[in-house]
């Protein structure tokens, strides 16, 4: 575990803690049973391209970032994709955010990318993130589609 204030840790996540980061999609806006979460983050975890960190506070998972390498076609180089970030309904505005959000830039520069895209719903409910993002320096550049097969 790496200390990054007196009572917040980064560490990468493990299979002990797919409960808690189930309940926390639900925070995130998309409810998961546990042992779907167990199956997701098994294919997660052993694909080598994918990192999921937490940030632990007093001991607690409180939030999540979930991260892709990959290569990019449109530039030279390589990227660092945010898939799924949240922080706990009940503890945020209090730093833990930013932590995740460096953290998961320092990897994306160990990993030898030249940039971080955030993946974010266009919800409602997503505004208050987007601001967020904005304030840690990230930049509205695109929008997605998406087509359920």
């Amino acid at each position: 575990m790496m200390p990054l204030t007196d009572e917040v840790y980064i560490r990468d996540a493990h299979e002990g803690d797919v409960e808690t980061i189930a309940l926390l999609m639900a925070d995130l806006g998309y409810p998961t049973s546990v042992s779907e979460m167990r199956n997701k983050l098994k294919n997660i975890f052993s694909h080598p391209d994918y990192r999921t960190i937490v940030a632990l506070l007093n001991n607690e998972i409180v939030g999540f970032s979930g991260l892709m390498r990959g290569l990019s076609f449109e530039r030279s180089g390589k990227y660092v994709r945010v898939i799924s970030f949240v922080v706990k309904k009940t503890i945020r505005n209090k730093g833990i955010g930013k932590l995740l959000i460096k953290a998961s830039e320092e990897w994306a520069l160990e990993q030898g990318a030249d940039n971080v895209v955030i993946s974010s719903g266009n919800r409602g409910e997503r505004k208050v993130a987007h601001i967020f993002y904005q304030k840690m320096g990230y930049a509205i550049k695109s929008s997605g589609f998406f087509k359920e097969l």
